[in-house]
This record gives C-alpha cells, structure tokens and sequence, in this order.
C-alpha cells in the first residue's frame, strides 16, 4: 500500500559482487514541495552520499543521488529485517498526517456499510452472546476463517478497499477489504471499530515527524473495555486478541469520524508466545523406551502449530513426527498421534503423540548415560563481532518438561545441579528432582528483550556461551543387574 506521492530509494545491494555505480534522478514541478528523509544513516559505513544534488531547470526542480562502490551486505543469522539496516531515502509530498487522512478516509469511509446479508450474518454469529467481547470474537473468527486472502494490490486497487458488502458476497479480498468488512460486521453488532495503516516488520516503521503512506499492511481495531484491540483478520490462524509478531511493536496509524490517531501496538509479553513440551519416557530393562509427547501452544507458536497442522496432509503429519522421533531413539517408531483444536480458533492447539524406539541411553561399561536434556543453540553467538543486532523478533516462554521412568536395574549415580541464571535478555532455569525410579526435569527460558544491539553482544555472548557450557552435564546410572 504505497501511495503515488510516496516512494522509497534504498541503495541496490547484492550478496555476490559489490555494485560499481547506481545512478538516481527525481523531477517534480516547482510547485511540489518535496519531504526527503534518510534511514538508517548507522549502517551507511562506506560513506554514501545520502542527500542530493538540486537543480532548477526552471519549469523543474530536479534531485539526484549517485552512488560509487556499493558494498555488498554480507548476511548475519537473525539479523534485522532489510528496512532497518540498508541506507535508505525516503520521500513524500504530503505536508501533515491530516493529509493523508483526509486522502485515504476519503476512499474508504463510504466502504464501511453492512447491506442485508451482512446484517443477517452478524445476527447468526451473535444470537445469544451477550458480552461484547464474545459477540467481537465470534465476528472476528468468522472474518480469519471464512474469507480468504487474496492480494489485489495494482493501480487503484493498491490502495483503495472495495465494498464491504461485496467482500462478504466473495468471500475473499486483500488485507485492506478484509479490514473493511471486519470493522464493518462490528459495528454493526454494536461496538466500535476502525480501519488502521501498519507497516509490518519488514517494512518502514511510521515516523510520527514524517508523514508518509509507507504502509504495507491494514488490520482493524476495537475499542473493548476502554482499550483499543487489533485485529488482523488475514492472519487466519491467529486467535482474537493476539497478532503475528510482524504486526507487533509498530506505529499505526487509526481511522476515525473525527479524524486520525497515531498509536503503537505493544511487543506483546513474553507468556503470551508459549511454547510447551512435556516428554515422558520409560525405560524398560531391554533399554529400549515407550514414550509419549505433549506439545501445547500459544501466541505465534500457536499460530505456526495451527497452520502446519490445518494445511500439512496428515502422512507428511506422520512423517514430519516420525523424523522427530529419531532424535530421541535411532530407530524409533510412531505408534500414536492426536491433534486437539487446530480448526478453534478460541483454544490452544494441542499435538499429542506416541512412539517406541530400542534404545536411549549411551553405553559406557556398566554406566550409562542419557542424552542431554537442557541445551542452547550456540550457532547464535557464533562470531565474535556482529556487524548488525540480533533480532529475536518477539518475545517468547519456552518450558520442557521431562519425566524419565527407569527400571529396577539401574542405580541413579549423577543428577546435574539446578541452574537458574538472569541477564538483560533472558532468565533461565533448569530443576532436576528424583523420586524413587522417576527422574524430572522442568527446563524454562523466557526472553526478556527481543533484540540485542551490536554493544551489548560481547555481553551477551559470553552469558550465553557460559549458560550453554553448564548445560553439557547429563544424567548417569549404572546397570546393577
């Protein structure tokens, strides 16, 4: 959604050879006032030149940029998206935010009515709910399950909706017309909505002080118990209340009656992207395991839980579920799986599977030892310098619960010490307990900032380097039989 009075030049970079030379030319009339902005000036090492060069050729103002010897950008893993970190100039000739509301309202205000159809379906999805919220969120269901997304984004299309009315009829449309009819079904039940412009993670967040339709995305918002609720109603697996973490932590911009509003959608906190696994393992004296898995989801992880299971053909299900297993056992086999709530889109999504497998532990003598059960990727502090931020994109809580059963053959040696460890981006724990033949461990990681700046890598390195060494310890028994 980039409207023709705004547009963005970002130097051409490529991952093979530097770029000789890149050559830009912008003519306005000389009654077009021009806004011009540079992004990301930070990342601009090789000294580009990133304001222009003026000429007035009298009936013309003329901007130019030319740029000599562009680097190449060499990828990092989990850096930012390319809208934060490539030298970019943005443009526009809108002189306030009030005109850009005043272009866009103007086409879709008038898209924003209920004919009889819609009226009749809000009556349907409603008919006995009396809360506002349950009335919202059975609208909001109908509008992520049943209307399908489909990108009409050229000409005029790009960035007026369409009628609400005939987005219903079709049921399909893009992000905007899903917006429209979304926001429309709501009010028609009684509660209050609005049309909202976001520019999601990959793209250019709203400068407050430089208005411009940079948008990329519309999803709607809800005035709920005094507090504003986003939707976004394209993203069909995602429950009410919650967003994909490219809508979170950016600046909107709000369509009122009345006028426009600039706010920002919070990160939202970490609890709210769960991620929990429960593993419980027997061990019989053959050595071989009957085991049973738990993986209950919330948040994003729902959201890419939901969408695998819903879309993924139930063999490749088994086969994805039987690569899993191996980890665990070499050989081992599915013998069970169960999948709760993937087409409800108001409980957690719940997978469920069995296996057996031949082995589990390593032998040494007559000791022997399991696998590890707590442990960090360390591939992400790999380098020692990082020329870009980690971004961890959102913040998320991870718990693994494990419960091992083991037979009257085998003695418990060693148990690792419990960890519990706090730093500016995470806390983490692990707490090992024993009783009788049962060995548990509840590990737990919860992110506490979603990025980590190129100063505070070294740090962050080395708290995370020295949290994953702590994790190398593992269970020992030995076989007394």
């Amino acid at each position: 959604m980039i409207n023709k009075n705004d547009f963005v030049l970002s130097y051409p970079t490529q991952t093979s050879e530097p770029i000789a030379r890149a050559d830009f030319k912008l003519i306005v009339p000389k009654d077009k006032k021009l806004n011009i902005k540079a992004l990301n000036s930070q990342y601009n090492n090789c000294g580009l030149r990133l304001t222009p060069d003026f000429n007035d050729n009298g009936s013309s103002l003329i901007y130019s940029w030319k740029f000599k010897n562009i680097p190449q950008i060499l990828p990092e893993s989990n850096m930012p998206p390319s809208a934060e970190i490539i030298p970019t100039i943005v443009v526009s000739t809108f002189k306030d935010w009030q005109d850009i509301y005043k272009w866009w309202w103007a086409l879709a205000k008038d898209k924003i009515k209920a004919d009889d159809a819609i009226r009749d379906e809000v009556k349907r999805l409603t008919s006995g709910i009396t809360s506002e919220e349950g009335r919202a969120r059975a609208i909001y269901n109908f509008c992520a399950r049943k209307i399908r997304y489909v990108g009409v984004e050229y000409g005029q299309a790009g960035y007026e909706p369409h009628k609400a009315e005939d987005i219903f009829k079709n049921k399909y449309g893009d992000c905007k017309d899903q917006a429209m009819l979304l926001v429309t079904m709501l009010r028609e039940a009684g509660l209050f909505a609005w049309p909202v412009l976001i520019s999601t993670k990959e793209y250019y967040d709203l400068d407050a002080n430089f208005p411009a339709v940079l948008f990329n995305h519309c999803i709607a918002a809800l005035s709920l118990n005094d507090n504003l609720v986003f939707l976004d109603p394209t993203a069909e697996t995602c429950s009410f209340g919650d967003l994909p973490s490219a809508d979170q932590g950016r600046k909107i911009l709000l369509f009122k009656e009345d006028g426009y509003q600039i706010k920002q959608i919070p990160l939202y906190p970490a609890r709210q992207n769960l991620l929990r696994q429960s593993l419980v393992i027997k061990i019989g004296e053959g050595e071989s395991i009957d085991a049973e898995k738990s993986v209950i989801t919330k948040g994003i992880y729902e959201q890419a839980q939901r969408s695998l299971l819903l879309y993924t053909p139930p063999e490749l299900i088994v086969e994805m579920l039987q690569e899993k297993i191996q980890d665990i056992s070499i050989g081992a086999k599915l013998t069970d799986y169960d999948i709760k709530n993937a087409e409800d889109l108001d409980k957690p999504v719940i997978l469920n599977y069995a296996f057996s497998g031949p082995e589990y532990l390593t032998r040494a003598g007559k000791l022997r030892i399991l696998p590890g059960l707590a442990s960090l990727d360390t591939s992400l502090v790999a380098k020692d310098k990082r020329k870009y931020p980690i971004d961890l994109a959102t913040l998320d809580f991870k718990e693994n619960i494990f419960k091992i059963e083991i037979p009257d053959i085998f003695v418990i040696r060693y148990i690792p010490e419990n960890i519990s460890q706090s730093s500016l981006w995470l806390k983490y724990s692990a707490a090992y307990s024993q009783e009788n033949n049962r060995i548990y461990l509840t590990q737990k990681i919860e992110l506490k900032k979603n990025t980590v700046s190129i100063k505070e890598y070294g740090a962050f390195k080395c708290f995370f380097e020295s949290l994953a060494r702590k994790l190398k310890q593992r269970i020992i028994l030995e076989r007394v039989d």
